[in-house]
């Protein structure tokens, strides 16, 4: 019957130990004295179960074995010495080995120290040489080479069971260093997701070079730079000139005390734009690498809504303002227009520089009076009654009223009214937006040019008004101030700064918008979009009370 072959590995280590063993002077018994071997081989198959019951008296409590598990122990054992034997009588049948190569790894005795097998099977073989020793006593010689025999074997049994051991220990912790590098990898995937997943804007900065290291999805689609462009660049890069002493301090307090934050950084774009950020700072240590890991979330929005906010409260201060100048001054111009008029009346037209003056001092007041009137609208919740209107034949009748004043100042004035069904608004109100934009649009024409009216409906119940002018535009850094009240870039005597602001109110107080484009030395649109019920069946409801 053919034996069964080893693996090369394992080949190679049976070649290996009798090497040693031929080289250190330890085989004294060649493989080819088959009749000692045969002989030996029968004695251990013939004694062994014999043997079991007081080895396994010796070694059950040593090793600690329980006594319920001993009857498998005994039938383990004998199959053992008998594969043993095998062997012992023709070294080619390597059949033990092999099982011991394989139960070192995964069998039962790997669940255990080699010294607890090794134990075993010394108090077996010294129970085999004693009575060895009895049986063979007639024949000491034969007793002697067999004892030495049975030692040879033995020894090159312990030293295949200890590199067995050994090889399936440092297979164990090659796979366990496989299982943990492989939990690493998908540590470092998962975590790598769970970056590119976040909604905010995360860059991961070495915390020894202050180089970008790697960057997640968002932070590719804020900047504009693929992750390979940014890795290897200094991050104080990716902010403005003026802001990177900020950044480099936060990156710094980071590594110091573990955590930083900032909200007065930006981050530049490709195109080098700034995006106003809210920056965390995390230093993070994972192996050899060390980094800071900036979360840097948009607050473009934020921002915005904090200017909205100030703009409302600047809004809501003037319009206290509005009210007391108001009370405080209309009363007391009125008598004062009274007596110019009395005074007019008087003199009549005997004095002409004298008329003169009082006609100045009237078209003055009546200025201030217009100026009051502005703030009390910018000021006061209107109580006007909606009512059913066309707005295109409101926006007509306002360019006629004003035809004298376009024409004395050169503007062209064009209309393209969309149609437009009957809406229920406002008309005060409306007067008062189209009269105050028409109005800014002339005096950013010094020189005259062109005045485009458009109308058109949007989305059903929305009413959108474009007023388009060619005149001299606003710069971009001057945009964000222009509904503030007072504010103003025309000179002295030209406007009183109220005209956009109470744009600004009123659309406010019925829910409209109002978005301005601007090129300097080409012209400005106003674009305004009002709520209005447009349809054909409008009417309006009964006043209240």
């Amino acid at each position: 019957m053919p034996h069964p072959a080893p693996d090369p590995a394992l080949a190679r280590d049976l070649e290996r130990i009798k090497r040693y063993l031929r080289a250190s002077g330890l085989t004294q018994i060649s493989p080819d004295e088959k009749e000692l071997r045969q002989a030996l081989a029968s004695f251990i198959v013939r004694r062994t179960p014999a043997l079991l019951a007081p080895w396994l008296r010796d070694i059950g409590s040593a090793v600690g074995i329980p006594e319920a598990d001993w009857p498998g122990v005994r039938k383990d054992h004998a199959a053992a010495m008998e594969r043993w034997a095998r062997h012992i009588a023709d070294p080619s049948d390597i059949e033990t080995y092999i099982f011991l190569s394989r139960h070192a790894r995964r069998g039962f005795i790997a669940q255990f120290p080699a010294s607890r097998l090794l134990a075993s099977q010394m108090r077996f073989v010294q129970l085999l040489s004693e009575e060895l020793e009895r049986e063979f006593a007639h024949d000491p010689p034969l007793a002697t080479r067999l004892r030495q025999l049975l030692t040879q074997e033995f020894q090159e049994r312990v030293l295949h069971v200890t590199d067995f051991f050994v090889q399936a220990r440092e297979e164990e912790l090659r796979e366990q260093e496989a299982a943990y590098r492989t939990e690493l990898l998908d540590q470092e995937a998962s975590y790598q997701r769970a970056i590119d997943g976040a909604p905010a804007c995360i860059l991961m900065v070495d915390a020894t070079e202050g180089t970008l290291m790697d960057a997640n999805h968002v932070a590719e689609h804020l900047l504009g730079y693929a992750r390979e462009e940014l890795r290897g660049r200094p991050f104080q890069e990716i902010h403005p000139l003026g802001e990177r002493a900020r950044a480099a301090a936060l990156w710094r307090t980071a590594i110091e005390r573990g955590h930083a934050s900032r909200d007065d950084l930006h981050l530049l774009t490709r195109g080098g734009d700034p995006i106003p950020v809210f920056a965390n700072a995390g230093y993070i240590e994972y192996g050899p690498r060390r980094w800071v890991q900036l979360i840097c979330v948009d607050i473009s929005d934020r921002k915005r809504l904090e200017s909205q906010l100030i703009q409302s409260e600047k809004m809501a201060a003037i319009g206290q303002l509005a009210a007391g100048i108001a009370h405080e001054l209309r009363n007391p111009l009125a008598i004062v227009m009274n007596a110019l008029y009395d005074l007019g009346h008087i003199l009549g037209s005997a004095n002409g520089e004298v008329a003169e003056d009082l006609r100045i001092a009237e078209e003055e007041i009546g200025r201030a009076q217009e100026i009051i009137k502005n703030l009390l609208e910018f000021s006061r919740e209107s109580a006007a009654e909606m009512e059913r209107l066309d707005v295109n034949e409101l926006l007509s009748r306002t360019l006629q009223l004003m035809q004298k004043y376009l024409q004395d100042n050169g503007v062209q004035t064009t209309t393209d009214f969309g149609a437009i069904p009957p809406c229920l608004a406002n008309p005060n109100a409306l007067r008062q937006i189209a009269l105050n934009l028409i109005t800014n649009a002339v005096q950013a024409m010094p020189r005259g040019g062109a005045l485009t009216l458009r109308t058109r409906t949007i989305g059903g119940n929305i009413v959108r008004l474009e007023v388009r002018d060619t005149g001299v535009g606003i710069p971009p850094e001057h945009l964000q101030d222009i509904f503030n009240p007072f504010y103003t870039t025309k000179a002295p005597g030209q406007g009183t700064g109220l005209g956009l602001s109470v744009v600004h109110s009123v659309l406010r107080r019925y829910h409209g918008e109002i978005h301005v484009a601007s090129e300097v030395g080409v012209g400005t649109t106003f674009t305004i979009d009002l709520p209005c019920q447009c349809h054909t069946d409008v009417v309006a409801g009964p006043p209240e009370g």
